[in-house]
């Protein structure tokens, strides 16, 4: 018997059990949300019931659905649109990214009142979109002045948001005239051990002088709280640091995230194929670099006490394509997630020939014979989509009987 419950317990028992709660309320909101939190059912499921053959190893995200794209601003302040959550990739076969990707859209366009006919064709589109794009054998970057639709007028408002205004509604001047962040206890929450706080402080001002070759301490950091973001990230630690340009008297937020295993059950053949990383935060780090047109700004790996982390710029969690007006609306929908399939084809194809991936002519010749395996993995999806909602309804009524 499936206890999709008990299985997302087991698996999140070495989690942060402060915020656990919080991840499970998270997850009974609703079957995408409940998708998103579970990547490891997925996987546990797929490697046992696969039904289409695919023997080509590429990087793949591990983790991709319609949620983890979104927009991130590089080191130069360039707004771009990306693939941008890599804690689940692994060397794998590419219609691992496919099928979580189509799942998704179905889980997605059921919350938009969407028809499962309409979602049908739209997972086919998208589908043919991303062989499309794989065939070309070319990455392109998403460009705001070459974009249209939804994506575009989404890109547009991110460019144009004001970072003052994003600055002062994560931080504020308290009593003694010092910049501090806020902690709201929602999504920022206070460093209950001050021995903690202050070894964060330290070790992140040591980073900071280390990654900017400054010993005068031109970046100094002034406040540091725990964060809480995402769903299937819920229970590792995270944090965002204050830090600030002594010098122009600028501001920035660092947002750090640990970095953990991927939760991919790999087979054997796949556990050999994977290289040998010196900790999570490199594997995370290197493929993202592989598979983005450009990284966020700041990107980097930090240690504390001997945990890895990543490091990047905080970015504002408006940054993500609001699907509120595709309700109702399949040719909208299907518009709006069109960039996201060719995105996932660029990404496969600017990692090609890295460390045991593919070359790029070997993904063109998978795309070219996906006649072979298409349809079997789209019926799979559509199938997987509505396991997804019998487990999201068990986990419900599972989580309610525990309240």
């Amino acid at each position: 018997m499936r206890d999709a419950y008990e299985r997302v317990i087991q698996f999140n028992q070495d989690r942060d059990a402060r915020f656990l709660p919080l991840k499970y309320k998270l997850m009974s909101s609703s079957a995408f949300r409940f998708f998103r939190g579970s990547c490891h059912l997925f996987y546990e499921d797929l490697v046992q019931n696969q039904t289409w053959e695919d023997q080509t190893l590429a990087w793949v995200c591990g983790d991709l659905h319609v949620e983890n794209f979104g927009s991130y601003k590089s080191t130069q302040d360039v707004v771009y649109f990306d693939l941008n959550d890599f804690d689940e990739a692994v060397l794998a076969y590419p219609s691992w990214d496919i099928v979580r990707f189509i799942c998704s859209i179905f889980l997605a366009g059921n919350e938009l009142n969407l028809q499962d006919y309409d979602l049908k064709n739209t997972a086919q589109t998208l589908l043919n979109e991303y062989l499309d794009a794989l065939m070309q054998g070319k990455a392109f970057a998403l460009e705001k002045e070459t974009l249209d639709g939804i994506l575009k007028k989404y890109i547009k408002t991110v460019s144009e948001r004001d970072p003052i205004a994003f600055l002062n509604a994560h931080s504020q001047i308290d009593e003694h005239n010092k910049r501090v962040l806020i902690v709201d206890q929602k999504k920022y929450f206070s460093i209950d051990s001050k021995k903690t706080k202050q070894q964060l402080i330290t070790q992140f001002q040591d980073y900071l002088n280390i990654q900017n070759e400054q010993g005068n301490q031109e970046l100094q950091v002034l406040d540091v709280t725990q964060r809480v973001a995402g769903t299937g990230s819920i229970g590792l630690a995270r944090y965002v640091f204050l830090v600030e340009k002594i010098s122009q008297k600028q501001f920035y937020l660092y947002d750090i995230k640990q970095a953990q295993a991927a939760s991919l059950p790999l087979s054997p053949v796949l556990k050999s194929q994977q290289p040998a990383w010196k900790n999570e935060a490199e594997r995370i780090q290197t493929i993202q670099n592989y598979m983005e047109y450009i990284p966020p700004a700041l990107f980097s790996r930090f240690s504390f006490q001997g945990q890895w982390y990543l490091v990047k710029a905080l970015q504002s969690e408006q940054d993500k394509m609001d699907f509120k007006q595709c309700i109702e609306k399949p040719k909208k929908f299907t518009d709006a997630c069109h960039y996201m399939a060719r995105l996932m084809a660029y990404a496969q194809i600017r990692s090609a020939g890295r460390k045991g991936s593919v070359n790029i002519d070997e993904l063109i010749d998978f795309a070219e014979h996906a006649q072979v395996w298409k349809t079997q993995l789209l019926e799979y999806a559509y199938n997987y989509y509505q396991q997804v909602l019998r487990d999201y309804e068990h986990f419900c009524k599972a989580y309610a009987s525990q309240q």
